[in-house]
Order: C-alpha cells, then structure tokens, then sequence
C-alpha cells in the first residue's frame, strides 16, 4: 500500500472514530470549580476509541501505555497550541485543562508497554538496522527501546504507525515541532523508511 492509499486509510479510520468521539464528549459533564477532580482514568477512557484501552491501540494507531509522563504531556500540549500538526488531535487536546493532560499523562505512563506481535521482512529488518545504527541509535538508544521525557520508545511500536509518521517528519509541506528528526528524515528514502520501520516493529 502507497503512502498516498495509507493516509486514506488512516483518514478513514480517523472520520470512523470521530463519531464515537462525538458522542463521548457529548456526554462529560462540565466539571465546575470546586467539584472533585474527574479521575485519571475516566479521562483516560476518552482516548480508548482510537489508542485503545488503556493504550493498548490497533494498527495504524499508536501504543501509549507506558509513555513517559513528561513526554505524553509535551505532545499534547503541542497539539493544543498547535506546533505539531495533526487531523483530529488538536481539537481532542484543547477540550483539556493543563491538569487533566498531567492526570492523563501520568496514568498512561503507570501501564505496562506491551509490543503486539507483527509480521515483518527479515531483509527490511536487516537493511533497517543499519540505518539505526548509522542513523538513530544516538537518540533511540537499546534499539529504539529507551525512552525519556524528549524521547518515546519506538521498538514494538505498529509498523504502519512509524512509516507514516517517518513519512510526515521527512514532508517538506508540513511543519513538524522535532528538528533532528526532521533533518534525519529528509536524508531517507522511501524504502529506507520501510526498512526502519520493519526493524523497529520487530524490537519486541
């Protein structure tokens, strides 16, 4: 599938889902000042339609669980103020308070990462880790398993998930807050990309 036949299909998946989101927010009740805090986990439920329960997504959507929390926070407040682009996040994001992003945060980071099990090329996954080593293991140290407050862990990531987001990082249209990793992605080609992408899904 090309680039142009996944960004429909992600595109697709994104409009499936927004209903369900719709509906899910017409339903939170407004919290006014002074009432008990809504917890962390029933906010985070609002993201189950798309990154699953508990973080635990389906293809082409992102894993989460186990994100660390400073990261998770950055990102989404990225969204809200809009440094990084997006289809439907940034108008999910600024429906939060800087607070229940934190709450948000800090309870996707307290679950366990669990890689899901993929079919992947051995030869892309040979080619992919050359480029790591050559390319990426500076930042994505343990190949692409560690993780900080700049950092996500990317090993066992969904396979489809990290081409397409390759691809945007390496879009000279679309602006994109990581300067290293755009840089980095401009010297790929498409099928670099793949191979990365088929490397770091099989870091399980």
């Amino acid at each position: 599938m090309d680039y142009a036949n996944r960004l429909e299909h992600r595109t697709v998946t994104m409009k499936k889902t927004t209903i369900w989101i719709a509906v899910l927010f017409a339903l939170m009740v407004v919290n006014p000042a002074g009432a008990n805090p809504i917890p962390s986990s029933t906010l985070s439920n609002n993201c189950a339609g798309c990154h699953g329960t508990y973080g635990y997504s389906t293809e082409p959507m992102p894993i989460i669980a186990g994100l660390p929390a400073a990261y998770f926070s950055r990102i989404m407040r990225q969204f809200q103020n809009g440094k990084r682009p997006s289809t439907i996040m940034g108008r999910l994001a600024r429906g939060y308070s800087e607070s229940e992003l934190d709450d948000m945060a800090a309870f996707f980071a307290s679950q366990r990462w669990k890689s899901p099990a993929q079919e992947v090329d051995n030869t892309m996954v040979l080619k992919g880790g050359k480029i790591h080593e050559e390319k990426c293991k500076v930042c994505h140290k343990n190949k692409g398993r560690y993780q900080d407050d700049v950092t996500p862990r990317i090993a066992g990531q969904w396979l489809e998930y990290l081409k397409i987001s390759l691809q945007e990082y390496s879009r000279s249209d679309r602006k994109m807050p990581h300067y290293f990793m755009t840089t980095i992605s401009n010297t790929l080609s498409s099928k670099d990309i793949t191979a990365l992408a088929h490397f770091y899904a099989n870091e399980r």
